[in-house]
């Protein structure tokens, strides 16, 4: 059985934060994820960039493991809107995570009953990721085009989004006499 990587090429991709530090970030194309070491340095990478008051918050509310679980991909993100999208945008992955925070809160805190909102909210306990983490809605464009880059290894644009989607989309038309059977 052939290797992967013989068959199609190296299987990583680096994605370069060529405009502002310089490091390199590497990525698994198979995973759409980084490797070890490249999730370790977007970790370091974001604890540097974080401001000090905004980390020491964010350390109140959620354990070590979620904030780095969140802040890799934040940062690849970041880096990628910095140095690979045309035009370059500025992305503060500190307010990205406290946006992240406060939705979480306005959905979880407020809910009555049993078995409803996550600990987290609920302030019982500290834990992992719950399942009501949503990504922000101003870097899900940018985050789609990085799953992109690291797949292909090519880039898009924000533009380009759009178009790739309806290349994927499956449009199904049943026709005019199409009639569903029906049963009890």
């Amino acid at each position: 059985m052939e290797d992967f990587a013989d068959r199609y090429g190296s299987r990583f991709v680096k994605l370069v934060d060529s405009r502002s530090t310089g490091k390199e970030f590497e990525f698994d194309q198979v995973l759409l994820m980084p490797t070890a070491a490249g999730y370790r340095a977007l970790v370091e990478q974001a604890q540097v960039e974080i401001k000090p008051r905004i980390l020491k918050y964010l350390s109140r509310r959620w354990s070590q493991g979620a904030i780095e679980n969140l802040s890799f991909f934040a940062m690849a993100v970041a880096v990628y809107a910095r140095s690979i999208s045309d035009p370059p945008l500025t992305i503060d992955v500190g307010k990205v995570l406290l946006r992240t925070v406060t939705f979480c809160n306005r959905r979880c805190f407020s809910r009555k009953g049993s078995g409803v909102g996550c600990k987290l909210a609920m302030n019982s306990a500290q834990h992992h990721l719950p399942k009501c983490i949503k990504i922000p809605r101003d870097i899900v464009v940018i985050l789609g085009c990085l799953k992109r880059f690291i797949a292909t290894g090519k880039t898009t644009s924000g533009q380009d989004a759009a178009s790739v989607q309806e290349a994927m989309s499956v449009k199904v038309d049943p026709g005019a006499d199409f009639v569903p059977a029906t049963s009890c």
